[in-house]
């Protein structure tokens, strides 16, 4: 395929998503302490570690697109090349699994990094999705923005890193957000984005 139809092609989906002006909207958890962790995605709500529920937006919606992204979890300092997941890392991927065991996810998606991919496999595993799916780094703001016009009614995983989620978010939008990188300690932040055919809402949390 040559570059010129599949610049056309990016354009007319990128048409697809906007076809209508987004409003961007960020929240964040209300009195998020550092008790208060999410503690499981089902029926289109979210639940906390206090025993609060938050609704997530147009959840039911067949042409909403719904997007969770975290970090990959806790390296092992110590492997300098492609890295395996720590004590703490491995612990901190099987909470996530059982986060996203009956969030009902369509795909799942991670880096070719090891780390990324550790920390995906048990949500693959617990909520028995589809085989996890490995994404190109080199092109992420293309790519993010192909993949919400693919998956609209569709509910995704996407585990990345801590430039690379904040790139992805900024990309939703067109650039117009202004996510920072994630901190190098911090690993759990949880971001949940539903995309509808008037908004884009993004919700940060921690697990």
């Amino acid at each position: 395929m040559s570059g010129s139809v599949q610049i056309k092609i990016l354009f007319h989906q990128v048409n697809l998503l906007f076809t209508a002006p987004l409003l961007f909207l960020l929240h964040k958890a209300p009195n998020m302490d550092s008790l208060n962790y999410l503690k499981a995605v089902k029926n289109g709500e979210l639940h906390f570690a206090d025993g609060s529920i938050q609704c997530i937006p147009h959840w039911n919606s067949s042409n909403a697109t719904h997007i969770f992204f975290v970090r990959h979890a806790e390296k092992d300092r110590n492997e300098l090349h492609d890295p395996v997941l720590s004590t703490e890392g491995e612990a901190r991927a099987e909470r996530l699994g059982r986060i996203m065991a009956e969030a009902g996810l369509d795909s799942l998606y991670a880096s070719p990094a090891r780390r990324s991919q550790l920390t995906a496999a048990p949500v693959q595993r617990r909520g028995n999705t589809p085989p996890i799916e490995i994404y190109d780094p080199a092109d992420l703001e293309d790519w993010i923005l192909v993949l919400a016009c693919d998956s609209r009614g569709k509910k995704i995983m996407i585990v990345g890193h801590q430039d690379s989620i904040p790139q992805m978010l900024n990309g939703l939008d067109g650039g117009c957000s202004e996510f920072d990188n994630i901190s190098n300690t911090d690993f759990g932040k949880f971001y949940v984005v539903a995309i509808s055919e008037v908004d884009m809402e993004v919700n940060e949390f921690r697990y």
